[in-house]
């Protein structure tokens, strides 16, 4: 604690981020993505008890949620113009501020409950109706996502403009974040399930909180004792929040948002004592920064196996920095930027990472890298990706995962796969379901983008494939990567999963990819082996483009390329097609998905299919 409390003393230079922002090349890019994300600052969204209730009783979070990340926004584009030397703005920010101090909490109807010890609670809330532990019945205690990015956007805020806002409204910050964060968090934030958690709440939570004492806290030995609590939820965050080859099972979007606030806080950690506490100099990071290039299929879309989201945009200024940080710089080519079509860029709610996307990020969107076209194995993460080229040029990539099917963010989804050709998923994973109540309760599992019914994947004796417990880590029901051949003639990957279905008599599931480099041909072989009688097999693919089914052929229509998917063993066997427009509705998904299947005969126990890109007419 001593040696910490003078690192934090020593009086080294800090940059000072309201000019960086003012003299970066991308603030101009930034501020417009502002300007049409708020474009009125007055009419402050209100966040009611009614609107704050619906997700108890109808399990829909979108309309409290939108009015509250409204309002952020709103907060951060006003600081954003004043910055720049809009003084009229100030009125307008102290509406903010005030009217965020005025919410009952700052934690989100679907996480209330989530307080200290919330794993251990008897009976869990988990499994029984919503709202037995409610967090309007008790001081404030817990601290979520977003009431943790809530003080950070503040923080940033008094920091930036103090002298320039009322201080009335600069004390009732102060107050509220101490109320909120401060206290709570030195008080028992040890005991909350995501301090040492092995995800991304555990960057964004002791981030933010971190980034909230370092702006606001004035007693030299508080600010030591809680940045020491941060320090300790980080070290498990690097070590178990990621595989041990940098992976992350999150996805790229939850890799992207843990990692925001942990190198925000690194920096200033960094610059703050002048470079004798720098956490992105650990060779571990390098690793961790590169997973995005395994992770990556075209410009702008990226593996989404689980509940990541295949169009993601990573934040610029975050990415950027940590590139430069930890010397991998091909990661700066992935970055595409705020205006990249369907990707979100900038989180506009968030302003503390709003202001380095500005000032951290040069303003420029660079050609996908040579490094993001190469093969990719993750080991641990149980992820390959395998990479060609049509005839005519158009690149393609296989990719496939072992894992589990445990974890936060896990689906049922063991030797699943996409073929992505030209910057469209011809083969693809179905991405994630609406996030609500039900999603992340028991029902999980019944929904189909959960569950392997809506993957890549075979149905055995009926059965899917068994989901594994949110945490704990057990991986009961997983996949093991056998081989992988990257070949200049053709590339492989052979993946055991019959360890992801919960049928004591299936003693072999194997599945062998495989990818012609130089045309982007593919093929696929399923062999299964019974402890007694064969059970009856249904293999499956699904695909969000259109679909002509004759016989044993399947037809993918895509803008770009058609893909020709042709059984050959066994013979008689055919498709069928079955569109599953009713839990796209459900879920809010836009587009029509498309199951593909083929039952194959009694007592058959191998599958094998060819696949054929060609050239959209």
């Amino acid at each position: 604690m001593t040696a910490l409390k003078q690192l934090l003393t020593i009086n080294a230079a800090t940059e000072d981020l309201a000019e960086s922002v003012q003299r970066s090349p991308a603030t101009p890019i930034v501020l417009d993505v502002l300007r049409r994300a708020a474009p009125d600052l007055h009419a402050i969204p209100q966040t009611t008890y009614t609107l704050y209730r619906q997700f108890e009783h109808t399990g829909e979070r979108r309309n409290y949620e939108r009015a509250h990340f409204a309002k952020r926004t709103m907060l951060t584009r006003a600081v954003f113009e004043m910055l720049l030397g809009d003084d009229a703005q100030r009125d307008a920010i102290h509406d903010l501020l005030w009217s965020i101090c005025e919410e009952t909490s700052w934690v989100l109807p679907a996480h209330e409950e989530q307080g200290p010890d919330y794993w251990d609670l008897k009976p869990s809330p988990r499994q029984k109706p919503f709202g037995a532990h409610t967090a309007l019945t008790r001081e404030p205690d817990a601290i979520d996502l977003f009431c943790a990015e809530t003080g950070a956007s503040l923080a940033e805020t008094i920091h930036l403009l103090d002298d320039r806002l009322a201080p009335e409204v600069v004390q009732r910050v102060r107050q509220e974040v101490a109320r909120r964060i401060f206290k709570p968090y030195l008080a028992y934030g040890r005991k909350h399930w995501w301090y040492k958690g092995a995800l991304n709440w555990n960057g964004v939570c002791n981030g933010s909180i971190g980034l909230a004492f370092l702006r606001l806290e004035r007693d030299s030995q508080t600010l030591a004792e809680a940045i020491e609590q941060v320090l300790e939820g980080f070290e498990a965050y690097i070590a178990t929040g990621f595989e041990a080859d940098g992976g992350s099972i999150e996805g790229i979007g939850y890799w992207n948002y843990g990692l925001m606030y942990y190198v925000t806080v690194a920096e200033l950690l960094r610059e703050r004592t002048g470079g004798k506490l720098d956490l992105l100099a650990a060779p571990r990071l390098r690793e961790i920064a590169r997973y995005p290039l395994a992770a990556a299929l075209s410009p702008g879309r990226y593996l989404n196996f689980g509940d990541a989201e295949e169009p993601t945009a990573l934040s610029p200024g975050v990415v950027q920095r940590l590139a430069a940080r930890t010397g991998v710089d091909d990661l700066r080519w992935l970055i595409s930027g705020p205006r990249a079509p369907e990707g979100r860029g900038v989180p506009t709610a968030k302003l503390a990472i709003t202001l380095r996307d500005a000032a951290w990020w040069d303003g420029v969107a660079r050609p996908f890298p040579a490094a993001a076209r190469q093969d990719a194995t993750l080991p641990d993460s149980g992820v390959i990706r395998l990479t060609g080229q049509t005839t005519d040029g158009r690149p393609v990539a296989l990719a496939t995962k072992a894992g589990h099917n445990d974890g936060h963010h896990s689906h049922a989804d063991v030797a699943t796969f996409i073929l992505h050709v030209d910057g469209e998923s011809l083969l693809c994973d179905p991405g994630r379901g609406k996030y609500s109540k039900e999603y992340f309760r028991l029902p999980r599992y019944e929904n189909i983008f959960c569950n392997s019914f809506g993957h890549g994947v075979p149905t055995i004796g009926g059965q899917l494939q068994s989901p594994g417990p949110e945490f704990g880590g057990r991986q009961r029901y997983h996949g093991t990567v056998i081989a992988c051949e990257t070949g200049s003639d053709e590339k492989s990957a052979v993946i055991d999963f019959h360890h992801a279905y919960d049928i004591p008599d299936l003693i072999l599931a194997r599945r062998t990819l495989r990818l012609n480099p130089k045309t982007g041909d593919a093929s696929l072989e399923d062999t299964f082996e019974f402890d007694s009688a064969a059970l009856a097999i249904e293999e499956a693919f699904v695909t969000w483009l259109p679909v002509q089914i004759e016989g044993g052929t399947a037809r993918v229509i895509g803008e770009r390329s058609t893909l020709v998917m042709v059984i050959e063993e066994p013979a008689a066997a055919v498709f069928t097609a079955a569109n599953l427009a009713e839990e796209c509705r459900t879920n809010e998904r836009e587009g029509l998905l498309t199951r593909m299947a083929v039952r194959l005969p009694a007592g058959a126990t191998r599958f094998s299919m060819r696949m054929v890109v060609g050239g959209q007419r």
